[in-house]
């Protein structure tokens, strides 16, 4: 026998689909069973729609960040960035490092990138300069000792 629900008993007759008229506490837990399945749906539709609705101001939070570093300048950027990659768990000076040129204007990124470019060209340059300054310094160091 299907279980019946409260609907069904409080139909025109008060009878239920076998025909008969169920006891009081039988169309009491039927009563139960459907009021928690309707507070559990409604609990679900609410958490549905203030999910949602967070969401929709989480992404609104993120534009405006966005917005916001890109109108700061560099501090804000570097700012922001450090910020947000903190919040997602990740590394925050990263996060500051990617949001200051986020923040940077194509021109600028442009030569930052030349920069980085040339510096490390240069690096076996520079590394043998120090090499031979440092020479002359033992050099100099050892003549004024023996003098």
């Amino acid at each position: 026998m299907r279980p019946t629900t409260a609907l069904e008993f409080d139909a025109e007759r008060h009878v239920s689909t076998n025909g008969h008229r169920p006891p009081d506490a039988e169309r009491r837990a039927a009563a139960l069973a459907d009021l928690k399945d309707s507070l559990k749906e409604l609990l679900r539709s609410a958490l549905r729609a203030t999910t949602g609705l967070v969401l929709d101001q989480v992404e609104g939070l993120a534009g405006m960040f966005d917005r916001m570093a890109a109108a700061g300048g560099l501090a804000a950027g570097g700012l922001l960035g450090g910020l947000r990659a903190g919040m997602q768990g990740g590394n925050p000076v990263w996060g500051a490092f990617k949001g200051a040129v986020g923040a940077l204007s194509p021109g600028m990124r442009a030569a930052l990138v030349a920069i980085l470019l040339l510096a490390i060209l240069l690096l076996p340059i520079t590394v043998v300069l120090l090499l031979v300054a440092l020479i002359v310094l033992v050099i100099v160091a050892a003549t004024k000792a023996s003098s």
